[in-house]
């Protein structure tokens, strides 16, 4: 950091207190922009995982919709055909339209645990306990 000039330099090859004011400066002036770095970065993560999640609710719920909806258009197809074929109308049409209201029914239920069980674990099963803040009176 010295010049190397005998005038300018300190004795003991110590740096001098200019050079060393400047440089802690120059250090504190990065420190703070990489702090507002890494808070926009984190800010920008935030609102990505936030969409990605509202995304992924929204396709979650679709797909619940469609299982359920197609088990019961199944079901009904399956007792019309069996209708058609026998000339049993209506029986087999009721009885596995309901089969098949019953299995999607089931189908959403073990997607919604399924579901639970993965928002679980991600949170550690810490979802909804409360937490204490500095706003709680002790």
């Amino acid at each position: 950091m010295t010049n190397g000039s005998k005038g300018d330099a300190p004795e003991n090859g110590a740096p001098d207190p200019r050079e060393k004011e400047a440089l802690e400066r120059r250090l504190e002036g990065l420190g703070q922009r990489l702090d507002k770095i890494r808070s926009e970065e984190a800010a920008k993560a935030e609102a990505e995982e936030d969409a990605r999640i509202h995304s992924r609710g929204m396709a979650y719920g679709l797909r619940m919709a469609s299982e359920l909806v197609g088990a019961v258009l199944v079901g009904g197809l399956i007792g019309f055909g069996l209708d058609t074929l026998l000339g049993t109308v209506p029986w087999f049409f009721l009885f596995f339209f309901v089969l098949g209201l019953i299995a999607g029914i089931r189908n959403v239920i073990r997607g919604f645990e399924r579901l639970q069980a993965e928002i679980a674990a991600k949170t550690r099963g810490d979802i909804g306990t409360d937490i204490r803040n500095s706003d709680d009176d002790d």
